[in-house]
């Protein structure tokens, strides 16, 4: 059974609710179905998706916001209880930090592009949650037609008259977020590690990881990697794959599907062919075996 073991929802940084992901995942004819939204999961978000997923199987999923050595990371979370006490206090956390982040953002835009544009807009249909890249987004469309160039020269001048970087908007440890992950009956598994050749990953400073970084993780109980994404190039993806094979880590393969959104990527779902057939039942042994 074919499982796309990456995608979001407007909970995050989604512009698909989620009932519209989960038809798309049937559209595209896989097999099985998960949500990895940015530091966000709840009971109703996984109630909700396995309403609307009726017989096929879901996985509950999240992707945790990181920062390593002063760089992006992302970490992806499976097979997690989303009542996990530990979990949600992380998640209010997150909101909160965000909620922060967003409010110097705001002022910034509204000072120097006289931009409108309120928390209260950012907040989503589906559990009304917030992201703070939602307005990164809805800056790009409302203020620069959807340019990523003026987009991101816009965000990059923001950062140096705030005195921030991308990886300050998610200063939380890697160690800490796997053992969360852990602690909530879930694996934790490396989003994207690589893509030198993607600018908008190295523009907002997305840690390209070496054997040294993945043998780190490892030691602090890393369960796998993402090899398979639309960001790698075909080098990257065999060196992962390698390193998977070298430390006894789960393989995993995602489109990191947003929706059709034309500043953060087209509908990639069911285009992005890198899925093994068995890769739902790979995931479930693997988690099977773990079991914290």
């Amino acid at each position: 059974m074919r499982i796309d073991a990456h995608c979001h929802t407007d909970c995050s940084d989604g512009n698909v609710t989620i009932e519209e992901r989960i038809a798309m995942i049937r559209s595209s004819g896989l097999d099985a179905a998960t949500i990895t939204d940015h530091d966000f999961i709840s009971k109703e978000q996984v109630a909700l998706a396995r309403r609307h997923c009726q017989e096929m199987p879901y996985i509950p999923g999240i992707e945790l916001s990181l920062r390593h050595q002063n760089k992006v990371v992302h970490l992806l979370g499976y097979f997690i209880d989303p009542e996990d006490s530990g979990v949600q206090r992380h998640i209010s956390s997150v909101q909160e930090h965000d909620i922060a982040v967003t409010e110097k953002l705001t002022a910034h835009y509204r000072n120097r592009y006289r931009c409108d544009i309120t928390l209260e807009d950012l907040k989503s249909d589906s559990l009304h949650t917030f992201y703070s890249m939602s307005f990164i987004r809805k800056a790009a469309s409302d203020l620069f037609g959807n340019d990523s160039k003026k987009s991101l020269a816009a965000f990059q001048d923001a950062e140096e008259t705030l005195g921030m970087s991308y990886a300050d908007f998610s200063p939380w440890d890697v160690r800490s977020a796997i053992e969360l992950l852990h602690t909530a009956g879930g694996i934790a598994v490396l989003a994207h590690p690589g893509g030198r050749n993607d600018a908008l990953m190295q523009t907002l400073g997305f840690l390209l990881h070496d054997e040294t970084h993945i043998r780190a993780y490892v030691s602090w109980g890393l369960d796998g990697i993402e090899t398979g994404t639309p960001v790698h190039t075909p080098e990257e993806t065999l060196f992962y794959t390698g390193l998977c094979r070298e430390y006894n880590l789960l393989s995993t393969a995602g489109s990191d599907c947003h929706g059709n959104d034309p500043y953060l990527g087209p509908a990639t779902m069911g285009v992005f062919t890198d899925i093994a057939g068995d890769s739902y039942e790979t995931m479930c042994e693997y988690h099977q075996k773990k079991r914290f």
